[in-house]
């Protein structure tokens, strides 16, 4: 389920990589489980949740997330 007030979007991997791949000057910070993507003014492109085991033995794969095109709230705009 998305949620429509989110900043960040979970997306699929062929989204995420695709998106990515337009900004190859990107940096790449990672911290713990979480990977975060930033563009050449440090604004946060992407987010990337790594694959998991938790102490129940329970798997959380990977996720992606992107950062949205259009602010929340605001709906994209009609092109005629």
């Amino acid at each position: 389920m998305k949620n429509l007030e989110s900043f960040f979007v979970k997306v699929d991997y062929r989204e995420f990589k695709r998106r990515i791949n337009r900004c190859p000057s990107a940096d790449i910070r990672r911290k713990g489980y979480e990977t975060v993507i930033s563009d050449e003014e440090g604004d946060i492109l992407a987010i990337v949740h790594a694959a998991a085991i938790d102490e129940r033995g329970r798997v959380h794969p990977t996720e992606y997330y992107l950062r949205r095109t259009d602010p929340p709230g605001v709906s994209p705009r009609q092109v005629a």
